[in-house]
């Protein structure tokens, strides 16, 4: 050591040491106290964004939500991609999303980030359809229906998707439209109108063969009761022509 240099002190050493120990830790608090703070208002700005189909509003906001993204780290890339997908930039969208989805640590969350992820993928394969390309109109769109069949237990059918169903709503009707693209909807086939005509009741239009002596015993049956109704005709006749009046039954 020069001798020209003043020596350090192990004990101012030893304060110095504890002086940056007390001081560290306190910046760091302060900082994520100012995170925390700002988080709130941040979101706002985001929601905001959101309700008004304002993309460029919502990447601004994430912009600010990526600064010291401690907690919730899924939260700046699902914003920024959802902005992003919004403003029509789809495959960076779609990039901002997978990365939020691979963040995610509950079912709900992740439900939150897949139905979006879904919708982007969906958009995707309309703007194939528009391009004219069949085949990537497909694979996009076995992509989406392959995330939704992925999805945690009560995020389709809304019952724990952490949006009050709004997300398994969606995701729903992504569905049906994804497979009626990929063809693997359900399909009815139509009814002929002209089967129920072609359908006729048991006996109908044609004849039960019967036992020739059952047959003659209804035939005499028949003719026994022609004789009599003729012969109750004959004696109603004789006696409205005495009184002029049709007898009661």
């Amino acid at each position: 050591m020069s001798p020209d240099r003043p020596t350090v002190e192990p004990r101012l050493r030893r304060r110095r040491r504890l002086i940056w120990a007390t001081i560290l830790p306190a910046i760091i608090l302060l900082v994520l106290a100012a995170r925390f703070l700002t988080l709130p208002i941040n979101m706002g700005q985001a929601q905001e964004a959101h309700g008004g189909d304002d993309g460029a509003g919502m990447v601004s906001a994430a912009d600010k939500l990526h600064v010291l993204n401690i907690v919730e780290r899924w939260r700046a890339p699902f914003v920024e991609g959802t902005g992003k997908s919004i403003s029509g930039d789809l495959e960076g969208g779609r990039a901002d999303l997978e990365t939020a989805l691979a963040r995610t640590g509950n079912p709900q969350d992740d439900c939150t980030v897949r139905t979006n992820l879904v919708i982007t993928i969906s958009q995707q394969s309309d703007k194939a359809k528009e391009d004219g390309d069949a085949a990537r109109e497909k694979a996009l769109a076995e992509e989406a229906l392959k995330l939704i069949e992925d999805g945690p237990e009560g995020c389709l059918d809304g019952s724990d998707d952490g949006n009050a169903g709004d997300a398994g709503r969606k995701q729903q009707e992504q569905k049906d439209k994804l497979e009626e693209q990929t063809g693997k909807g359900e399909k009815q086939e139509p009814k002929d109108p002209d089967d129920s005509k072609d359908k006729k009741e048991p006996g109908e239009g044609t004849e039960e063969k019967k036992d020739p002596k059952q047959k003659e015993l209804e035939d005499r049956n028949q003719t026994g009761q022609k004789e009599a109704d003729a012969n109750r005709r004959e004696e109603e006749g004789q006696d409205k022509g005495s009184d002029g009046v049709d007898k009661p039954w």
